[in-house]
Parts: structure tokens; C-alpha cells; sequence
């Protein structure tokens, strides 16, 4: 009989490291294109039957292990690695130009990345607008992540009465035991989306009265998504906006147009919607609330 082979750690951890920088670039890669959690969550997307929760929990875990692994990689090689070092420092200190020229570039492109100065400013442009493209009129939750409201404060929030919220929903075989379960607990129990309970809630002659302006992130929409959102036409909207100084188009991002106000995406939002619109109150807005701005996005 041959004897058992030895179990090599070191071929072990390079295997790992390479495995996991695929996976690191892969869920990044996804997380890129991903919508914002309000939209995720609420209509349960996904992508390679993963969630985006359950994306961020495998690109968060694999990050830390990887970091774990490359120490590892770094102690089997540490003889190697600082042979290495030292024979190419001797080397490329001896060419200054090369060594300024690299150290300059690497300079300039973390100061043109903080900045957001074309093209790589384009790339996070064009994250957004895929991330926006999910947002839909069906896919807009009535307030963001509404699927941790309970039904009594759902109820408040679309004035719809709690009673005939529960009673649209165990008519379509959703039965609920109180008034303090969430929507996404009623979801999950059922292998609905948020989305679908909402749906429900809505059978008959239960119409929310949320205003269509309620709710949050402002600074991912473009003009278009917002007029939409709004009732208005993009023209009406981009005539509006002309009127304060501003030009632009559907797809600018109200993000865009805020900062160019010195202001908040909310502020380029009341604007393009008019002064009759019904904003949310700063209140509904406070970190822990119901409600999240923009900034508060998962």
C-alpha cells in the first residue's frame, strides 16, 4: 500500500486565494448592477438565484477570508516574497524616471477618482444608471422598504384601515394573527415577494392614498424616472428645471442636478414636480425611521 500523501497547506492557500479573488470579482461585479435595496427587497430580485442581501453576504465574507488567506500566502512565502523585493527595489531604484512616472500616475488616479473627473467618473455614472433602470412604477415599493412596516403602520401610511388590510389579505389566503406582523414576515411565511402581499392589500376597493412623491431615492432617479413617478412629461419637467437656470436631460440624475444647486437631490426633485407637490417631511426621513433617503440605500 502507498502511504497517505501529505496534505500541502501552502498549494491549499494559493488555490483559496485565486478562488476567492474569482468570487470577490464576480459578487462585486454584481453588486455593481445591482438595484438599490428598496427595489431588491422589495420585489425579492435576483440573480443567479442569490438575492442581493445574499450577494453582499458572500462578497462581505469571502473579502474577509481572503484577507485571512493572503496572510497565510504571505508567511509560506515570505522568503521568497522579500527576495523578490529586495533584488527588484535595488533594481527600480535605479530607474528614477519610471519609479516618479508610476508614483505620479498612481497619485493622479486616486485624485481624479475622489474627484469624479471623466472617464472614471463615467464608470460610477453608468453603475447608477443600470442600478436606476430597475425602478419602475411596479417595482417602487409606497415608501422605502416598506416591507419592515407592520400592517397597522402600513395602514397609517396608505390610509388604508388595518382592518381591511388584514381582511384582503386572509381573503386571498393570507391569514394574519395581529396587526404588528410585518410585511415581509407575511411574505416569507408564504414564499411571496413584498411586492405580491402588497398587491393583495390592495384587492377591491382598498386604494392607498400615498402620494406618488412619497418616499426615497431621490438621489438615484434621473429626471425621466422622477416625471414618470410624478405624472408630468419630461418636457415639463426639463422646462421647469430651465426656468431655475438649469439644463438638462431625462436621463440626468437628480444627484447631478442637487449638487450643481449647491442643495439636496430633493431640492432639484421639487423643482422638476413644482410647488404643489407633497414632499415627504424631514421627519418621515430621520436615520431608524420607516423611511430612508437616498444616502441610506443598502
Amino acid at each position: 500500500m502507498s502511504a497517505t500523501r501529505t496534505f500541502h497547506w501552502k498549494v491549499f492557500v494559493s488555490f483559496y486565494v485565486a478562488l476567492s479573488f474569482l468570487t470577490l470579482a464576480v459578487s462585486g461585479l454584481v453588486l455593481y448592477v445591482a438595484p438599490p435595496g428598496r427595489i431588491a427587497n422589495w420585489s425579492v430580485w435576483t440573480l443567479g438565484a442569490l438575492s442581493k442581501a445574499q450577494w453582499q453576504s458572500v462578497h462581505t465574507i469571502v473579502a474577509l477570508l481572503f484577507l485571512v488567506a493572503a496572510g497565510f500566502h504571505l508567511y509560506f512565502n515570505w522568503k521568497v516574497l522579500m527576495a523578490y523585493l529586495r533584488s527588484k527595489l535595488v533594481e527600480g531604484l535605479r530607474m528614477k524616471r519610471e519609479l516618479a512616472a508610476a508614483t505620479a500616475a498612481a497619485v493622479l488616479l486616486l485624485t481624479v477618482s475622489i474627484a469624479g473627473v471623466p472617464p472614471f467618473s463615467t464608470v460610477m455614472a453608468f453603475g447608477e444608471g443600470v442600478k436606476n433602470s430597475w425602478s419602475t412604477s411596479a417595482t417602487e415599493p409606497p415608501l422605502p422598504h416598506a416591507e419592515l412596516l407592520s400592517i397597522e403602520k402600513l395602514a397609517d401610511s396608505v390610509k388604508i384601515p388595518a382592518e381591511k388590510i388584514i381582511a384582503n389579505l386572509e381573503k386571498n389566503g393570507i391569514p394574519v394573527e395581529s396587526p404588528t406582523v410585518t410585511i415581509g414576515q407575511l411574505a416569507e411565511r408564504h414564499h411571496l415577494s413584498p411586492q405580491q402581499v402588497y398587491e393583495k392589500i390592495q384587492s377591491g376597493d382598498a386604494k392607498p392614498k400615498v402620494s406618488v412623491l412619497q418616499g426615497g431615492g431621490w438621489g438615484r432617479m434621473t429626471v425621466e424616472q422622477l416625471c414618470e413617478r410624478a405624472g408630468i412629461t419630461v418636457d415639463t419637467g426639463l422646462d421647469r428645471l430651465r426656468a431655475q437656470g438649469l439644463e438638462a436631460t431625462g436621463s440626468t440624475g437628480l444627484r447631478e442636478l442637487g449638487t450643481r444647486l449647491g442643495k439636496s437631490p430633493i431640492d432639484a426633485a421639487k423643482i422638476i414636480v413644482g410647488p404643489d407637490a407633497e414632499f415627504p417631511s424631514t421627519a418621515e426621513h430621520k436615520p431608524g425611521s420607516s423611511g430612508r433617503s437616498d444616502g441610506g440605500e443598502r
